[in-house]
């Protein structure tokens, strides 16, 4: 057997595929048929967007005009036919960002999304590129437990893929882990998200304001690809196991040269221009965070791109959670409207990218085209506001 030979073929059948569905692609682009404001609004790199707008659907008072029907598609649906324990309450409401006291050891904190009534509540952590904070599962479930009752609430996490959460996120001080339901966007909430499309056939806006978020989320989750074309490509790979086991034992050092190749060097040659001084000195597997540096001579401080390493023993060096943040000891420094969030660490802010890990397969097509100009794009908005020249 000609490896090398398998693989080039292979690649030439695939590119066959790919050309083809970026044909069909263009013409629904020309068509207008793509056309999608939640894309337009970038609401997929905003998790609190995601959390609203489900929060709404969940809602039996919320503006969908459709009651309790979505609340228990949910159950139905996402929740795999869990009894639905709303029946005998009072209608519940949901809410976003609910807060349950300040944090302090195995108590506190803002539940992304919680739907509750008086004897039941729907606790959703919600998580698209945030990484998990110390013993937050365990808070949220405590607040359950204390305030519904041993049988009372149902704790879910929900992720991109159905994830597990971490260690550290649901650790308890008898050193078990706290249950927990895992939701994914990539099927349990597109499942649900097309139930309650005919759900709301007879409510056109809600229903096409429903198909278009469908399209975000299998944008986000990379599924916007024609079936059929991704049907053909795993037959492809299935009748060359060799070339799919090549290119798998590889993935490391492929991931590695894309980053070079189409964030790092984009980066370089942005801040050349710019006539700031660039550093991916600490970029390597053998850093436990890395990071790139950009800063400009005589500025106290740098903008560092960086990643969550709150798993060492499993995140070691590795480009995962994604975030840009300011490094700066200027003292009474204030927050960058251009930023989402802020911390002791960073009081002039810092934010999760897009494409919060470039170390996964699903994000080497973003990692090529949007990576770069996406920072880029942050750093214009960074220095503007900074008022750097």
């Amino acid at each position: 057997m000609d490896t090398e030979l398998d693989i080039q073929r292979f690649f030439q059948e695939v590119a066959s595929i790919c050309a083809l569905g970026q044909a069909q692609q263009e013409e629904r682009n020309r068509k207008g048929e793509n056309y999608n404001l939640f894309s337009i609004l970038s609401i997929e790199r905003y998790e609190l967007k995601h959390s609203a707008l489900i929060a709404n659907l969940l809602d039996p008072k919320g503006s969908h005009g459709c009651g309790d029907a979505f609340l228990r598609a949910f159950f139905e649906i996402a929740l795999k036919d869990l009894a639905y324990p709303f029946e005998d309450c009072t209608l519940p409401h949901s809410y976003t960002e609910y807060y349950t006291g300040p944090i302090s050891g195995d108590t506190g904190g803002r539940i992304d999304i919680l739907v509750k009534s008086s004897r039941y509540g729907l606790i959703i952590e919600n998580k698209i590129y945030a990484g998990d904070q110390d013993k937050q599962l365990t808070r949220y479930d405590n607040y359950g437990r204390e305030t519904f009752g041993a049988d009372g609430y149902l704790l879910v996490y929900l992720t991109l893929y159905g994830y597990d959460a971490s260690k550290e996120s649901t650790a308890t001080k008898n050193a078990e882990e706290v249950g927990y339901f895992r939701l994914s966007y990539a099927e349990d909430i597109l499942r649900w998200l097309e139930q309650c499309v005919r759900l709301a056939d007879n409510k056109p806006l809600v229903r096409e304001s429903l198909n278009q978020y469908i399209r975000t989320i299998k944008q986000l989750t990379y599924q916007d690809m024609n079936q059929e074309d991704i049907q053909k490509i795993i037959d492809l790979a299935v009748d060359h196991p060799e070339v799919v086991a090549t290119l798998s034992s590889k993935r490391d050092a492929i991931a590695q040269g894309i980053r070079k190749k189409y964030i790092f060097a984009k980066l370089k040659e942005y801040a050349d221009q710019k006539g700031w001084l660039y550093d991916d000195s600490e970029s390597s597997y053998n850093e436990e965070e890395p990071k790139i540096r950009l800063r400009k001579e005589g500025w106290d401080g740098s903008i560092i791109i960086s990643a969550d390493s709150e798993d060492k023993k499993s995140n070691y060096g590795w480009w995962m959670n994604l975030w840009i943040g300011i490094d700066s000891k200027v003292t009474g420094a204030k927050k960058l409207a251009c930023l989402e969030k802020q911390s002791p660490e960073y009081p002039m802010g810092w934010e999760y990218l897009t494409t919060p890990n470039w170390y996964s397969a699903e994000n080497f097509p973003a990692m090529k085209t949007s990576v770069a100009e996406e920072i880029i794009s942050k750093l214009n908005e960074i220095i503007e506001e900074l008022g750097i020249k």
